[in-house]
């Protein structure tokens, strides 16, 4: 009889632990979601800026093989990068 009660102590000791860790893993799955769906988010903003960054520089490759490197180019390419930030803020 003791053996008996030994037992229904462990299992529901064991149902207890297990309902505990399986909450634990819930939640912790849960900011594991979050997180992944934030750093989709990142990485689409970093491959939309990416684009319009080459695109930036395929202009002022352009204009520099047809007119030849001067300082105006690159003043403004730089202007292009800053008004594109500010304009996104």
């Amino acid at each position: 009889m003791d053996t008996l009660i030994h037992a229904d102590i462990f299992f529901f000791v064991t149902t207890i632990v297990v309902v505990v860790l399986g909450i634990a893993l819930l939640i912790a799955l849960i900011y594991l979601i979050q997180a992944l769906r934030k750093i989709r988010n990142i990485v689409e903003q970093v491959r939309e800026e990416t684009v319009l960054f080459r695109e930036d520089v395929k202009d002022l490759r352009s204009s520099i093989r047809r007119e030849g490197f001067t300082i105006a180019h690159a003043f403004s390419f730089v202007q292009k990068l800053i008004s594109k930030r500010k304009s996104k803020k």
